[in-house]
This record gives structure tokens, C-alpha cells and sequence, in this order.
């Protein structure tokens, strides 16, 4: 009778703990999730994720990123689709 569908999804739900990578870090290809992820360093490649992505102040994401919800507070160049929430700090450099 009563549906489940606006229960919030736990850790576990969604493949674990979040992914980080961290800034002086630079990584070139995809990545496909289901946990969410922070990006403090560079990524040039895809992210696509069933929870939220987060570029830090320092992060930089050169490419297609496909999640629920995002943060953005670093540079970004590239498609951005987030299916629910997309939230913009003063910070944040969009090109795409």
C-alpha cells in the first residue's frame, strides 16, 4: 500500500563507501560507479555514477559526467547530466 521509493539510499545501497581522488592526482579514462565520488585532482574521461559527484575547490573533470547529484565548487569542461540535484558554488568554472 505504501511505497518505498522516497526512502533515502544508504552507503551500502549504493556499492560502499564514496571514492575519493585526491589533488596531485591525475587520471586519464573512465570511471563507472555506483558510490559516489570527489574529484580534488584532474580526471580527463567519463564518470558515470548512480550517486553524486563532487569537484572540489582544485578538481578539474575534463569530459562526460552522468550522476543523480552533483556538486560543483572546481573547473569543469564537457556534458554534464545529473538526473536531480546540481549545485553550483561561487567557484565553479563550467564549459560545456
Amino acid at each position: 500500500m505504501f511505497s518505498d521509493n522516497k526512502k533515502p539510499r544508504t552507503l551500502s545501497e549504493l556499492g560502499g563507501q564514496p571514492n575519493r581522488i585526491e589533488k596531485n592526482t591525475k587520471i586519464k579514462g573512465d570511471i563507472i560507479s555506483q558510490a559516489d565520488f570527489r574529484i580534488d585532482g584532474k580526471l580527463d574521461g567519463n564518470v558515470k555514477t548512480s550517486g553524486k559527484v563532487v569537484i572540489g575547490k582544485d578538481g578539474y573533470i575534463h569530459g562526460k559526467v552522468e550522476c543523480v547529484n552533483a556538486d560543483i565548487e572546481g573547473n569543469f569542461i564537457g556534458d554534464l547530466l545529473v538526473s536531480e540535484l546540481l549545485s553550483l558554488k561561487s567557484s565553479a568554472v563550467i564549459e560545456g
